[in-house]
């Protein structure tokens, strides 16, 4: 397992690549809006796993996610769509202290 010691977006590549390339963009095409949703800071206890979901705002669709972690001992062991409108990151701390996370999710139009 992987540790995350401060932030990752999952990536989307075609719709990185159409965003940041007008020359494969279709002239004829709207260009994509792309938004950040962002959860509240949320506490995780000590040896604890905690689930954080993001709500895209209407009209958009969730197509990634990201995280923020207070420590190199918080992994996250979920990073998925639960949902059109929905990003949920599952977090697993295993420090014998209590840590702080924060989800995100990206949204498209």
């Amino acid at each position: 397992m992987s540790r995350t010691t401060l932030f990752a977006l999952a990536a989307v590549p075609v719709l990185a690549v159409s965003l940041a390339s007008p020359a494969l963009a279709d002239d004829e095409t709207p260009h994509a809006r792309v938004v950040t949703a962002e959860s509240p800071v949320h506490s995780i206890g000590a040896n604890q796993t905690e689930t954080v979901t993001v709500t895209c705002p209407r009209g958009t669709f969730a197509v990634s996610g990201g995280w923020l972690v207070s420590s190199a001992s918080i992994d996250v062991t979920g990073n998925r769509a639960a949902g059109d409108r929905r990003w949920t990151i599952r977090f697993e701390n295993e420090a014998n202290r209590s840590g702080r996370v924060q989800a995100f999710a990206r949204c498209a139009v």
